[in-house]
């Protein structure tokens, strides 16, 4: 039991998180419509991360650019932190729409 309330307080974090506050009194199924469109949005988000750290890695890899190495290592880091965490967004909010589909079928 104690397993099932802890389960369903951090449902609601996401749900806090990913929702703003008129999104989260939504009827079920226009929460996760609105889910969803918050996991395409993410997906921009990491083709945008991805392309910067192509771009940054071929243009220091072929010396088209003057960055210094730790400048260079730097940017790497930080968008390979933002992929990251992007990804890991993505899966609360997958976990939290298949949370919302089974409370849907429940009621």
């Amino acid at each position: 039991m104690a397993d099932y309330r802890q389960d369903e307080q951090r449902y609601q974090s996401y749900l806090r998180v990913h929702l703003k506050k008129d999104q989260r009194e939504l009827s079920l199924p226009e929460q996760i419509e609105a889910l969803e469109k918050r996991d395409r949005s993410r997906w921009l988000h990491l083709i945008i991360n991805i392309a910067a750290i192509v771009f940054f890695g071929y243009s220091f890899y072929f010396g088209i650019t003057q960055l210094g190495q730790t400048f260079f290592v730097i940017i790497m880091v930080v968008f390979g932190i933002n992929v990251g965490l992007i990804l890991y967004q993505k899966k609360q909010i997958k976990d939290l729409i298949s949370y919302l589909e089974r409370k849907e079928q429940d009621n």
